[in-house]
Protein backbone atom coordinates (compact mmCIF):
# COMPACT_ATOMS: atom_id res chain seq x y z
CA UNK A 1 0.00 0.00 0.00
CA UNK A 2 1.38 3.40 -0.97
CA UNK A 3 2.20 5.99 1.66
CA UNK A 4 -0.56 8.23 0.31
CA UNK A 5 -3.18 5.52 0.77
CA UNK A 6 -2.16 4.53 4.25
CA UNK A 7 -2.33 8.13 5.42
CA UNK A 8 -5.81 8.80 4.00
CA UNK A 9 -8.43 9.00 6.76
CA UNK A 10 -10.90 11.25 4.97
CA UNK A 11 -14.60 10.94 4.19
CA UNK A 12 -16.54 8.36 6.20
CA UNK A 13 -13.41 6.57 7.44
CA UNK A 14 -13.26 8.26 10.88
CA UNK A 15 -16.88 7.34 11.62
CA UNK A 16 -16.44 3.67 10.66
CA UNK A 17 -13.17 3.67 12.62
CA UNK A 18 -14.84 5.01 15.75
CA UNK A 19 -18.06 2.96 15.64
CA UNK A 20 -16.81 -0.23 13.99
CA UNK A 21 -13.15 -0.80 14.78
CA UNK A 22 -12.56 1.09 18.01
CA UNK A 23 -14.89 -0.83 20.37
CA UNK A 24 -13.07 -4.08 19.55
CA UNK A 25 -9.53 -3.13 18.59
CA UNK A 26 -8.79 0.03 20.56
CA UNK A 27 -11.16 0.45 23.51
CA UNK A 28 -10.07 -2.52 25.67
CA UNK A 29 -6.41 -1.74 25.07
CA UNK A 30 -6.99 1.94 25.78
CA UNK A 31 -8.06 1.14 29.33
CA UNK A 32 -4.82 -0.74 29.94
CA UNK A 33 -2.75 1.98 28.31
CA UNK A 34 -4.40 4.81 30.23
CA UNK A 35 -3.88 2.99 33.53
CA UNK A 36 -0.18 2.59 32.77
CA UNK A 37 0.12 6.27 31.97
CA UNK A 38 -1.74 7.31 35.11
CA UNK A 39 0.61 5.20 37.24
CA UNK A 40 3.56 7.16 35.84
CA UNK A 41 1.91 10.47 36.86
CA UNK A 42 3.18 12.72 34.06
CA UNK A 43 2.58 16.43 34.26
CA UNK A 44 3.24 17.11 30.56
CA UNK A 45 1.98 14.38 28.25
CA UNK A 46 2.12 14.02 24.48
CA UNK A 47 0.04 11.44 22.63
CA UNK A 48 0.89 10.77 18.99
CA UNK A 49 -1.32 8.96 16.43
CA UNK A 50 -4.25 9.62 18.76
CA UNK A 51 -6.90 8.74 16.16
CA UNK A 52 -10.40 9.51 17.37
CA UNK A 53 -9.23 9.76 20.98
CA UNK A 54 -9.85 6.36 22.54
CA UNK A 55 -6.95 6.80 24.96
CA UNK A 56 -7.21 10.58 25.05
CA UNK A 57 -10.67 10.54 26.61
CA UNK A 58 -9.59 8.15 29.34
CA UNK A 59 -6.50 10.19 30.12
CA UNK A 60 -8.53 13.38 30.37
CA UNK A 61 -10.86 11.67 32.84
CA UNK A 62 -8.23 9.92 34.95
CA UNK A 63 -5.24 12.24 35.18
CA UNK A 64 -5.16 14.96 37.83
CA UNK A 65 -6.44 18.41 37.00
CA UNK A 66 -3.59 20.52 35.76
CA UNK A 67 -1.96 17.75 33.75
CA UNK A 68 -1.06 19.20 30.37
CA UNK A 69 -2.31 16.78 27.69
CA UNK A 70 -1.44 17.29 24.04
CA UNK A 71 -2.92 14.80 21.57
CA UNK A 72 -1.82 14.74 17.94
CA UNK A 73 -2.65 12.86 14.77
CA UNK A 74 -1.65 13.26 11.14
CA UNK A 75 -5.29 13.30 10.01
CA UNK A 76 -7.34 16.41 10.90
CA UNK A 77 -10.57 14.47 10.27
CA UNK A 78 -9.68 12.01 13.01
CA UNK A 79 -8.93 14.81 15.44
CA UNK A 80 -12.19 16.54 14.56
CA UNK A 81 -14.09 13.44 15.66
CA UNK A 82 -11.89 13.15 18.75
CA UNK A 83 -12.83 16.72 19.68
CA UNK A 84 -16.53 15.91 19.33
CA UNK A 85 -16.18 12.95 21.70
CA UNK A 86 -14.30 14.79 24.44
CA UNK A 87 -16.51 15.91 27.35
CA UNK A 88 -17.28 19.62 27.41
CA UNK A 89 -14.62 21.62 29.17
CA UNK A 90 -11.93 18.97 28.77
CA UNK A 91 -8.51 20.62 28.74
CA UNK A 92 -6.80 18.72 25.91
CA UNK A 93 -4.74 20.41 23.23
CA UNK A 94 -5.65 18.63 19.99
CA UNK A 95 -3.52 19.44 16.97
CA UNK A 96 -2.49 17.85 13.67
CA UNK A 97 1.14 16.71 13.72
CA UNK A 98 3.41 14.15 12.10
CA UNK A 99 5.03 11.90 14.72
CA UNK A 100 8.10 11.74 12.47
CA UNK A 101 8.55 15.54 12.60
CA UNK A 102 6.97 16.84 15.79
CA UNK A 103 6.39 20.62 16.06
CA UNK A 104 7.53 20.78 19.69
CA UNK A 105 10.66 21.95 21.46
CA UNK A 106 13.22 19.60 22.93
CA UNK A 107 12.49 18.30 26.44
CA UNK A 108 8.91 19.59 26.30
CA UNK A 109 7.21 16.51 27.81
CA UNK A 110 7.53 14.02 30.67
CA UNK A 111 5.92 11.19 28.72
CA UNK A 112 5.17 10.38 25.09
CA UNK A 113 2.44 7.85 24.36
CA UNK A 114 1.58 6.09 21.12
CA UNK A 115 -1.09 3.37 21.06
CA UNK A 116 -1.04 1.27 17.85
CA UNK A 117 0.73 3.89 15.77
CA UNK A 118 4.46 3.23 15.57
CA UNK A 119 4.15 0.37 13.09
CA UNK A 120 2.34 2.62 10.60
CA UNK A 121 5.06 5.25 10.45
CA UNK A 122 7.08 5.05 7.21
CA UNK A 123 10.14 6.16 9.22
CA UNK A 124 9.87 4.27 12.48
CA UNK A 125 13.42 5.15 13.50
CA UNK A 126 12.70 8.83 12.87
CA UNK A 127 9.55 8.68 14.99
CA UNK A 128 11.51 7.09 17.83
CA UNK A 129 14.13 9.82 17.59
CA UNK A 130 11.44 12.49 17.65
CA UNK A 131 9.89 10.96 20.76
CA UNK A 132 13.31 11.01 22.41
CA UNK A 133 13.94 14.59 21.33
CA UNK A 134 10.79 16.04 22.88
CA UNK A 135 11.20 14.14 26.17
CA UNK A 136 12.98 15.63 29.14
CA UNK A 137 15.92 13.66 30.60
CA UNK A 138 14.45 10.67 32.38
CA UNK A 139 11.22 10.93 30.39
CA UNK A 140 9.36 7.87 29.15
CA UNK A 141 8.05 6.68 25.81
CA UNK A 142 5.17 4.20 26.16
CA UNK A 143 3.77 2.52 23.06
CA UNK A 144 1.84 -0.54 21.97
CA UNK A 145 1.80 -2.68 18.83
CA UNK A 146 -0.25 -5.72 17.90
CA UNK A 147 1.13 -9.22 18.14
CA UNK A 148 1.22 -11.45 15.04
CA UNK A 149 -1.92 -11.96 12.96
CA UNK A 150 -2.07 -15.61 14.06
CA UNK A 151 -2.78 -14.34 17.58
CA UNK A 152 -5.50 -12.01 16.28
CA UNK A 153 -7.81 -14.17 14.15
CA UNK A 154 -10.08 -11.36 12.97
CA UNK A 155 -7.05 -9.63 11.44
CA UNK A 156 -6.05 -12.75 9.55
CA UNK A 157 -9.56 -13.19 8.16
CA UNK A 158 -9.81 -9.55 7.08
CA UNK A 159 -6.34 -9.52 5.53
CA UNK A 160 -7.03 -12.71 3.55
CA UNK A 161 -10.24 -11.24 2.16
CA UNK A 162 -8.57 -7.99 1.16
CA UNK A 163 -5.79 -9.93 -0.60
CA UNK A 164 -8.40 -11.92 -2.51
CA UNK A 165 -10.14 -8.73 -3.61
CA UNK A 166 -7.16 -6.48 -4.34
CA UNK A 167 -3.95 -8.50 -4.30
CA UNK A 168 -2.73 -6.46 -1.32
CA UNK A 169 -3.00 -6.87 2.44
CA UNK A 170 -3.85 -3.18 2.83
CA UNK A 171 -3.20 -1.75 6.27
CA UNK A 172 -3.27 -5.23 7.82
CA UNK A 173 0.20 -5.99 6.53
CA UNK A 174 1.45 -2.87 8.29
CA UNK A 175 -0.60 -3.23 11.46
CA UNK A 176 0.81 -6.67 12.23
CA UNK A 177 4.26 -6.03 10.82
CA UNK A 178 6.13 -4.91 13.95
CA UNK A 179 6.05 -7.95 16.20
CA UNK A 180 9.76 -8.60 16.72
CA UNK A 181 10.83 -7.33 20.12
CA UNK A 182 14.44 -7.43 18.95
CA UNK A 183 13.53 -4.99 16.18
CA UNK A 184 11.65 -2.71 18.57
CA UNK A 185 14.47 -2.79 21.11
CA UNK A 186 17.01 -1.93 18.43
CA UNK A 187 14.91 1.04 17.28
CA UNK A 188 14.53 2.33 20.83
CA UNK A 189 18.21 1.99 21.64
CA UNK A 190 19.25 3.65 18.37
CA UNK A 191 17.02 6.61 19.30
CA UNK A 192 18.84 7.01 22.61
CA UNK A 193 16.52 5.17 24.99
CA UNK A 194 17.73 2.73 27.61
CA UNK A 195 16.05 0.25 29.94
CA UNK A 196 13.64 -1.09 27.30
CA UNK A 197 10.85 -3.27 28.72
CA UNK A 198 8.08 -5.13 26.94
CA UNK A 199 5.32 -7.62 27.64
CA UNK A 200 2.55 -9.43 25.79
CA UNK A 201 -0.96 -8.75 27.06
CA UNK A 202 -3.95 -10.87 26.09
CA UNK A 203 -7.31 -9.11 26.00
CA UNK A 204 -10.84 -10.33 25.46
CA UNK A 205 -12.34 -7.72 23.18
CA UNK A 206 -16.15 -7.47 23.19
CA UNK A 207 -17.77 -7.37 19.73
CA UNK A 208 -20.96 -5.34 20.22
CA UNK A 209 -22.00 -5.75 16.57
CA UNK A 210 -20.18 -8.21 14.28
CA UNK A 211 -21.55 -6.58 11.13
CA UNK A 212 -20.44 -3.12 12.22
CA UNK A 213 -17.05 -4.52 13.18
CA UNK A 214 -16.69 -6.00 9.68
CA UNK A 215 -17.62 -2.62 8.20
CA UNK A 216 -15.03 -0.95 10.40
CA UNK A 217 -12.29 -3.35 9.32
CA UNK A 218 -12.90 -2.57 5.66
CA UNK A 219 -14.23 1.00 5.75
CA UNK A 220 -12.69 2.44 8.93
CA UNK A 221 -9.13 2.71 7.64
CA UNK A 222 -7.35 3.37 4.31
CA UNK A 223 -8.44 -0.06 3.05
CA UNK A 224 -11.60 1.84 2.03
CA UNK A 225 -9.49 4.02 -0.26
CA UNK A 226 -7.79 0.96 -1.74
CA UNK A 227 -11.17 -0.62 -2.52
CA UNK A 228 -12.44 2.58 -4.07
CA UNK A 229 -9.36 2.95 -6.27
CA UNK A 230 -9.81 -0.64 -7.46
CA UNK A 231 -13.47 0.02 -8.27
CA UNK A 232 -14.65 -2.52 -5.67
CA UNK A 233 -18.00 -1.92 -3.96
CA UNK A 234 -17.46 -2.31 -0.21
CA UNK A 235 -20.91 -3.56 0.84
CA UNK A 236 -20.66 -7.11 -0.62
CA UNK A 237 -17.16 -7.44 0.81
CA UNK A 238 -18.36 -6.30 4.24
CA UNK A 239 -21.12 -8.93 4.17
CA UNK A 240 -18.61 -11.63 3.22
CA UNK A 241 -16.25 -10.54 5.98
CA UNK A 242 -19.06 -10.66 8.52
CA UNK A 243 -19.87 -14.22 7.42
CA UNK A 244 -16.23 -15.28 7.73
CA UNK A 245 -15.81 -13.59 11.09
CA UNK A 246 -18.80 -15.41 12.53
CA UNK A 247 -17.35 -18.71 11.32
CA UNK A 248 -13.73 -18.10 12.29
CA UNK A 249 -14.50 -16.73 15.73
CA UNK A 250 -16.70 -19.69 16.61
CA UNK A 251 -19.97 -18.30 15.27
CA UNK A 252 -19.99 -15.23 17.52
CA UNK A 253 -23.27 -13.51 18.12
CA UNK A 254 -23.31 -9.81 18.69
CA UNK A 255 -21.85 -9.12 22.10
CA UNK A 256 -19.47 -12.07 22.23
CA UNK A 257 -15.72 -11.63 22.31
CA UNK A 258 -12.79 -11.88 19.95
CA UNK A 259 -9.43 -12.56 21.55
CA UNK A 260 -6.72 -10.04 20.84
CA UNK A 261 -3.08 -9.97 21.78
CA UNK A 262 -1.00 -6.84 21.82
CA UNK A 263 2.58 -6.14 22.70
CA UNK A 264 3.48 -3.14 24.78
CA UNK A 265 6.86 -1.48 24.78
CA UNK A 266 8.29 1.08 27.11
CA UNK A 267 11.51 2.99 26.77
CA UNK A 268 11.64 4.38 30.30
CA UNK A 269 14.78 6.50 30.29
CA UNK A 270 16.79 8.65 28.00
CA UNK A 271 20.48 7.89 28.16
Amino acid sequence: MSEGLRRDFSGAIPDFYERGMAPVMFGPAAAVTAARVAALAPTRLLETAAGTGQVTRLLAASLPAGTAITATDLAPAMLALAAERLPAGTAVDLRPADAQALPFAEAAFDLVLCQFGVMFFPDRAGAMREAARVLRPGGRFLFTTWDVREANPYARVAADLVVEATGETGVFGLAYGMTSLDEVRALAEAAGFSGFRAEAIRLDAPVPDVGLFAAGLLRGNPTAVLLRERGIEPEPLVSELERRLRGTLGGPRDGQVADAVLRGGEAPELS
